[in-house]
């Protein structure tokens, strides 16, 4: 296994030592061994370090100059990029815990010829809320205007230039996968997952996150207007597809419409004072 090629996982944190510790545990714990972490830090001050070393993972303290109350980790991510070390570049949030597998079968998918691998995403948290979540993230599967490659082969991530750094709340995934096809490479899909951890999610929380994609999401419709129609439009075309996880969660379904909506109108907001500050 150790004759395999090296993994490396890049993590933006700033403060993230509630959720870090699984994350780093799940990495740990991998079929596949032969992986290096690289946590990029903005100088925490709750234990992420302490974590960090913990596990004899690399930390590297670093301060992107952005705007208040727009994203840092498109740069975090690029930054640890350039650190890592590795054949593959995988990048995970602080938030997010690897199911055993995940690694194993996206080197296997890309030692067959893929240049990057989409992983599905679930989730798990207390709450109406966070079962909300969880419908919505199980009904995206396989959806390409939503789903987007976090696991790419990094001399081809060298050559796309990574991330753009511009993009946040989502833009820089969607942004990045386009670059794939654009450049005719090869992305698939693996079985296993890799699980959010949404802790005791609230609806404020969820708005004021939607908010704060609201007003980065404007740079992504100016760069790709069509694809970012497709990417935000409210009635996605794999809500209809997932009817029957609808009916079955009705509850569930509820509460995923009020968690929509409520969304919907925060990005909307979030957009309109981007526009107002310029």
């Amino acid at each position: 296994m150790m004759k395999r090629p090296l993994v490396s996982i890049v993590i933006p944190v700033t403060n993230s030592a509630k959720m870090l510790g699984n994350c780093l545990r799940s990495i740990k714990n991998q079929s596949y061994k032969n992986i290096e972490v690289v946590v990029v830090d903005s100088n925490s001050k709750d234990g992420t370090k302490e974590l960090t070393r913990k596990y004899a993972y690399i930390l590297y303290n670093y301060f992107p100059k952005v705007t208040v109350g727009t994203f840092d980790a498109p740069h975090k991510r690029n930054y640890g990029a350039k650190k890592a070390k590795g054949k593959y570049i995988y990048y995970v949030d602080a938030d997010m815990e690897l199911t055993k597998y995940v690694v194993e079968e996206a080197v296997d998918l890309c030692q067959k010829g893929c240049s990057a691998v989409i992983v599905h995403e679930d989730s798990f948290g207390e709450g109406v809320w966070a079962r909300a979540k969880n419908l919505e993230r199980r009904c995206i599967w396989g959806d390409d205007t939503q789903e987007a490659p976090r696991f790419v082969v990094k001399q081809v991530w060298d050559k796309l230039g990574g991330l753009d750094e511009s993009l946040g709340g989502g833009g820089d995934d969607w942004d990045l996968f386009e670059k794939l096809k654009e450049g005719n490479y090869k992305v698939s899909r693996i079985k296993s997952l890799v699980m959010h951890n949404e802790g005791k999610l609230s609806l404020i929380k969820l708005i004021k996150k939607r908010f704060m994609y609201g007003r980065d999401s404007i740079k992504y419709v100016q760069k790709r207007p069509k694809l970012a129609l497709l990417s935000y439009f409210p009635l996605k075309k794999c809500y209809i597809i997932s009817w029957r996880e609808f009916i079955k969660r009705p509850i569930d379904t509820v509460f995923f419409i009020i968690m929509r909506s409520s969304e919907y109108i925060a990005a909307a907001i979030g957009v309109a004072y981007s526009v107002y500050k310029k």
